[in-house]
Formats: C-alpha cells, sequence, structure tokens
C-alpha cells in the first residue's frame, strides 16, 4: 500500500470513530474534549481526506492540521482515540 492509500485508511476509519463518540455520548472522550471540538476535528480530517481523494494535497509544510498536538497536551496517554489522531495526522504529513 502507498503512503496515500494508508493515511486514506487511517483518517477513515478514524472519522468514523470521532463520529461514534458523539453519537454514542462517550464520556471517556467527552470528559476531555467537547462536542464541539470533536465535530471540529471531524470537518478537519474530512477537509484533509477530501485533499487525498481529489489530489489536491497541499505541500508538506502545510500539513499540519494541529490536533495532534490538542490531543497530547490536553488528552490522558490511555485514550485509544487520541492515539489514532496523532497516528492519522501523522499519516496525512507524511505523504
Amino acid at each position: 500500500m502507498h503512503k496515500k492509500d494508508i493515511a486514506i485508511v487511517k483518517i477513515k476509519y478514524l472519522i468514523n470513530e470521532l463520529e461514534l463518540v458523539l453519537d454514542r455520548g462517550d464520556m471517556k472522550v467527552l470528559s476531555v474534549s467537547s462536542p464541539e471540538q470533536i465535530s471540529q476535528f471531524i470537518y478537519i480530517f474530512k477537509n484533509s481526506l477530501n485533499q487525498l481523494v481529489t489530489g489536491n494535497i497541499p505541500p508538506k509544510d502545510k500539513r499540519a492540521l494541529g490536533m495532534a498536538r490538542i490531543v497530547i497536551d490536553q488528552w490522558p496517554f490511555e485514550l485509544k482515540l487520541g492515539g489514532m489522531i496523532i497516528d492519522a495526522e501523522q499519516a496525512y504529513k507524511n505523504i
């Protein structure tokens, strides 16, 4: 699999997981992040996914989404979703 394909798979999976947090009211995540912030994460990752699918990918130095920093600074280490956010953002940046 190419790096782009890997990033697409990771981002699609992450978007689904973020939407499930909102749909299910997952308090493990919502205790450290607001529904508005999760919705913003979904929006940003959907835009990134669209860029990948359409081939309209910005230069590497313009691909920092900023969510990994928020997760690292504010979320507890044991939240699996936090690692998934970091991993998906890193996959996007490494294309």
